[in-house]
């Protein structure tokens, strides 16, 4: 495996350090790795259909939903919407 030696902002750094913890990251290399290859994924796919893209999303909200709330009571809709 070849090493890839680069730079990136404070801010950003900040920012890969939270995603690292928040998504079980082992280390940031292991972080830009994946990076790396979903952009590729997405570049060579030039053409991303609006139900796979609705059924990605829809798992990735479904991930973070699970994530947040597991075990726990989630209000009812009319109580989150209250203040709208």
């Amino acid at each position: 495996m070849s090493n890839i030696n680069f730079s990136i902002p404070k801010t950003l750094e900040k920012q890969v350090e939270l995603v690292v913890k928040q998504k079980g990251f082992n280390n940031k290399a292991e972080f830009f790795r994946f990076a790396a290859i979903n952009f590729i994924n997405i570049v060579n796919k030039l053409e991303v259909d609006e139900e796979e893209r609705f059924n990605y999303l829809t798992k990735a909200l479904s991930q973070e939903v699970v994530k947040k709330y597991r075990g726990k009571k989630i209000p009812l809709l009319k109580k989150q919407l209250a203040g709208i």
